[in-house]
């Protein structure tokens, strides 16, 4: 199977952005099954991508799902399993919809239990409910809320980079304080999240998000790739630009390794391209994008 086809197929899934985690079952050696649903005023809600972030030396953990109808992010003030009682001031739940932000209503009862945090597979699991409420007083009741084996990143201070290493087979030190992604988008700088760095049959996939404005990208390139500029040719390597159902993918455009550490498993480049929506023909600029990511 060529690449294209591959990373083809992970969007067709659902890992596109981060997922990062998809609706259905994802296995590989880094992942166990996946998911984060829950009944929102009585209609069933899936994630089409999530992924979460745990900070040690804050003790909190935030969570999010997303999808073109709801964003949900969840935030947690301890990283140890537990119940987590949403009507203490330290966490919360809101829910974001393309014409609305929902906030915990205090007082109701909302609940998150952490029931796992796996250090050796950076999963979480755990179930949550609530009430939330925007501006206009409109109610979201929140049931059945559900994620389970939920990647996340660690953020804590130090911690993310795999080391620098010696250029282990490909080159150059690229040790990384922390996974990292920026890029302009159609000529707004944004710094991104990044959700999810997959080696998938010997791709390389970075997956990052932002959150905010329903906004992703993700390039991919063959995990034997030494340093050097390489043209996103659809087939080897590729971009791909999405926000809510709209995905552009490369039409032109460049992937720069400075630097691949093939024994750290760490590696640092630059890339820009033109996507292009195939349904409108529609095209964006992504442009000073820049990554040093452990994979």
């Amino acid at each position: 199977m060529s690449l294209k086809q591959i990373t083809l197929s992970i969007l067709a899934m659902g890992i596109l952005f981060f997922t990062a985690c998809k609706k259905e079952d994802i296995q590989d050696d880094n992942f166990r099954k996946t998911s984060f649903k829950a009944t929102i005023s009585g209609t069933p809600w899936n994630a089409d991508s999530s992924y979460s972030e745990m900070n040690y030396d804050a003790d909190q953990i935030v969570l999010h799902g997303i999808s073109a109808s709801n964003t949900v992010t969840i935030t947690l003030a301890g990283t140890a399993k537990g119940n987590f009682d949403l009507d203490d001031a330290d966490n919360n739940m809101v829910i974001q919809t393309p014409t609305s932000e929902y906030t915990y209503l205090p007082g109701t009862g909302g609940k998150v239990h952490l029931t796992l945090n796996d250090k050796v597979k950076y999963a979480l699991s755990g179930n949550f409910s609530g009430m939330l409420v925007d501006t206009l007083l409109d109610t979201l009741l929140v049931e059945a809320g559900e994620f389970t084996h939920l990647k996340y990143i660690d953020t804590t201070s130090n911690v993310g980079g795999g080391g620098g290493g010696t250029g282990g087979g490909g080159g150059g030190s690229s040790g990384c304080g922390s996974n990292m992604v920026s890029a302009t988008i159609a000529g707004t700088p944004s710094d991104l999240t990044v959700a999810n760095i997959l080696n998938l049959s010997g791709i390389i996939v970075i997956q990052s998000v932002k959150s905010s404005t329903f906004e992703n990208i993700q390039i991919s390139m063959p995990e034997t790739v030494t340093p050097g500029t390489y043209d996103m040719d659809a087939s080897t390597y590729l971009g791909v630009y999405s926000k809510l159902t709209s995905s552009y993918s490369a039409e032109t455009g460049t992937i720069t390794v400075t630097a691949h550490d093939t024994t750290a498993k760490t590696i640092k480049g630059s890339f820009a391209f033109t996507g292009k929506d195939p349904t409108t023909n529609n095209t964006i600029e992504i442009s000073n994008g820049s990554f040093c990511v452990s994979y």
